[in-house]
C-alpha cells in the first residue's frame, strides 16, 4: 500500500514545496500543447466521519494530466458528483467498498483532465463515490469529500517535491500552489463552493505551499446550489437546457453575486441548450444514464446534444476558463467583461448570462 508517506517525508515535501510554489521561477505556458495522463492508484485509506460504522475505507485513485512544457503549472481539482457507486444491494441494503464492480465516475471526467493539462495546467480528478456513498452508514459528504480531496493535494505535494512516481508522472518542481481551481458536477458543484469558502483566509505561504492555500477560479457545472455563495474569486457556472436533476438551480449562484455589494470578480453563466445533466461524465454516457426532461424545443430527444458533444464542449469550456483565470490566458467571448452576449459557446447554442462588479 502506497497510501501514506512518513511524516518526515511529509515535513520535507512542505519545506521544499514552499521554495517551488513562492519562487515562480518558471514560465507559464499559454497555448495548447501535449500532456501526460495517466490513472493512479495511491491505495486504500481510511476517512472519519463520525459514524457508528468508524472509518470509511477509501482508495485513493482517479486520473492525472501533466502539461508536457515546463514549469510550474497551475492545479485544478476536477470532481464528480454524487452518481452511483456500482456496490451491490445485500438484503436491499447497499454495501461498500465494492473494488471489483465499482462505478468509475473519476474516469468518467478523465477527458476533462487531458483538456486542461493540454491547455497549460496540472489536473486531478479523483474517486469520490466514498464521499457520496450509501453503503458506510448514513452519507456525510459535507466531512468525507474535503478529507479525500485534501489528502488527495497533500499527496500531490509531496510527489511534487520527493520527486517521486506515486502518481505514474513526473510532478517534481511542476506545482504553483498559488494558482488553484476546482471543476465540480453536480453535488461536487456545491462542495466546490464549500472548498473555496473555507479557504478563502489561508493566504500564509506555509498555507499555500502546503496545497491549503485560496481557490482562485471555480467551475460549476449543472451544480447543486444550497447554503451559501460563491466567495470573490473568478467563477463560472455551466448549466444544460435539459436537466433533469439539478435544472437550473445553479444560476442561484449567479443571483447570490449580484447581492454582494463589495464583490470585485465577475461571474460568468453559460446554459447548453440541448445538453442533459449526465453526459458530460463518460461513464455515465457509456451507462446511457439519460435524465433529460422537455423543457424546450431543443430537448427534444433527435434535437439534443449526445454525450461526446457535451463532453467535448465541457472540455472546451473549462479548459479556455483555467486558461484565462489561472494562466492569463486570451479571454473567450464568452467571458469578455462587456459587449453583446454570443449566443453560441465554443460551437454550440447557448444562453449566457453575466455579473460584472
Amino acid at each position: 500500500m502506497r497510501a501514506g508517506p512518513r511524516a518526515d517525508a511529509l515535513v520535507a515535501a512542505a519545506t521544499i514545496a514552499v521554495v517551488v510554489a513562492l519562487t515562480g521561477a518558471l514560465p507559464a505556458a499559454r497555448g495548447a500543447g501535449p500532456a501526460t495522463v495517466r490513472n493512479y492508484d495511491l491505495g486504500e485509506i481510511a476517512i472519519e466521519d463520525g459514524g457508528a460504522l468508524g472509518p470509511v475505507p477509501v482508495r485513493l485513485r482517479g486520473a492525472v494530466a501533466v502539461p508536457a512544457a515546463p514549469g510550474a503549472r497551475p492545479l485544478v481539482i476536477v470532481t464528480h458528483g454524487r452518481h452511483g457507486d456500482g456496490c451491490p444491494l445485500e438484503d436491499d441494503v447497499p454495501t461498500w467498498p465494492c473494488d471489483a464492480t465499482a462505478q468509475r465516475n473519476d474516469l468518467g471526467l478523465r477527458h476533462a483532465v487531458a483538456a486542461l493539462g493540454r491547455r497549460g495546467v496540472v489536473a486531478i480528478a479523483p474517486d469520490l463515490n466514498g464521499a457520496y456513498t450509501a453503503g458506510w452508514g448514513e452519507p456525510n459528504d459535507r466531512l468525507r469529500w474535503p478529507r479525500i480531496v485534501e489528502r488527495t493535494i497533500r499527496e500531490l505535494v509531496a510527489a511534487a517535491s520527493l520527486g517521486d512516481d506515486r502518481f505514474g508522472v513526473d510532478l517534481e518542481e511542476r506545482l504553483d500552489l498559488r494558482r488553484l481551481g476546482v471543476l465540480g458536477h453536480s453535488l461536487s458543484g456545491l462542495n466546490a463552493t464549500r472548498l473555496a469558502r473555507r479557504r478563502v483566509a489561508n493566504t500564509a505561504p506555509q498555507q499555500i505551499a502546503a496545497g491549503r492555500g485560496p481557490v482562485r477560479a471555480a467551475f460549476l457545472l449543472a451544480p447543486v446550489a444550497r447554503g451559501g455563495g460563491l466567495p470573490d474569486i473568478h467563477a463560472a457556472v455551466g448549466l444544460a437546457s435539459c436537466d433533469g436533476d439539478t435544472g437550473a438551480e445553479g444560476r442561484r449562484y449567479l443571483r447570490r453575486a449580484t447581492r454582494i455589494p463589495d464583490r470585485s470578480k465577475p461571474v460568468f453563466l453559460v446554459e447548453l441548450l440541448g445538453a442533459n445533466h449526465n453526459y458530460f461524465n463518460r461513464t455515465l454516457v457509456r451507462l446511457d444514464h439519460d435524465d433529460a426532461v422537455r423543457a424546450g424545443p431543443e430537448c427534444r430527444p433527435r434535437r439534443r446534444l449526445g454525450g461526446a458533444q457535451q463532453m467535448r464542449w465541457l472540455d472546451r469550456a473549462a479548459g479556455a476558463f483555467f486558461a484565462r483565470t489561472l494562466l492569463g490566458a486570451p479571454r473567450p467571448r464568452w467571458m469578455r467583461r462587456g459587449g453583446r452576449l454570443p449566443a453560441r459557446v465554443h460551437g454550440r447554442r447557448a444562453r449566457v448570462e453575466r455579473f460584472v462588479p
